[in-house]
């Protein structure tokens, strides 16, 4: 099983990447942990420039070569082309999305809608450079859930049905 989990960010798929790893058995892949397991990122540029997402790309086809994963958040955009993973999209207001930040960083609410404005815009442009599209076309998954009026648990179990199912 594969499951790319994709949200912006605190829409909540950090915490729904870990119950669902729990109930299935599966091991959690996102870009923090992907480029702390690249040693000697000087070797992988190129005239002194990186291209950090051509690297997490690279490394998450290397990933995606194991079975029983799941990637979520930011790197989790970059797997969508693939047939041979499940595609959930997880959709967030604003305003929560800003509450869930501000509490995880210990931030300021504006500080945290000035992390998502920016993170927004960037999970933006890499998926439109990367494959020309529009991340939040819902087409792009193979179902999509509304984070505001549940909790993480109930939202991993509406999950965890659905994969059951397949």
């Amino acid at each position: 099983m594969k499951i790319a989990l994709c949200g912006f960010l605190g829409s909540g798929c950090t915490e729904v990447a870990e119950i669902l790893a729990g109930e299935f058995g599966l091991e959690t892949y996102n870009t923090s942990r992907i480029l702390k397991s690249i040693r000697n990122l000087d070797s992988l540029s190129r005239s002194g420039e990186i291209d950090i997402d051509e690297i997490l790309k690279n490394k998450l086809e290397e990933i995606l070569k194991i079975d029983n994963i799941i990637v979520e958040g930011r790197s989790a955009f970059m797997v969508l082309n693939r047939r041979d993973v499940i595609k959930i999209f997880l959709n967030c207001s604003s305003e929560n999305r800003a509450k869930h930040v501000a509490e995880r960083r210990g931030i300021s609410i504006e500080d945290a809608k000035d992390d998502i404005r920016r993170s927004d815009e960037d999970r933006s442009q890499m998926f439109k450079r990367l494959f020309g599209k529009d991340c939040t076309d819902i087409s792009n998954y193979d179902f999509t859930l509304n984070t505001n009026t549940k909790t993480y648990s109930k939202i991993a179990k509406i999950i965890a049905d659905i994969i059951k199912s397949l």
